[in-house]
């Protein structure tokens, strides 16, 4: 998917972080889980994902679910810019298990 940076700018400059909603010409609008399904087309039916994992299982966890584990993993967290860096872009001849791995 390629992000329409113009698209992204304008509804930057039209979020309110203090009612957390866009304001728009036809109004307020707020995203809400369907939104995000549609866009993502992500299922939200059926039960929640959680991981009951043992803090010093987490590395092992990350390889597995990942493929890598950021050296940092502190407190079952993974920040939000390794995934980003190392998550950026998926070739179009990825396996299917990195595919799953980036999904």
């Amino acid at each position: 998917m390629i992000a329409d940076t113009c698209l992204i700018t304008a509804l930057v400059e039209r979020w309110r972080p203090e009612t957390s909603t866009f304001h728009l010409p036809v109004g307020e609008v707020t995203i809400i889980l369907e939104d995000v399904a549609t866009l993502t087309d992500l299922p939200i039916e059926g039960e929640p994902v959680i991981l009951d994992i043992p803090y010093e299982e987490w590395s092992e966890t990350c390889m597995r679910l990942l493929g890598h584990a950021p050296a940092d993993l502190s407190d079952g967290v993974v920040q939000i810019g390794w995934l980003r860096d190392r998550f950026n872009h998926l070739s179009a001849d990825a396996s299917s298990e990195t595919t799953e791995q980036f999904a």
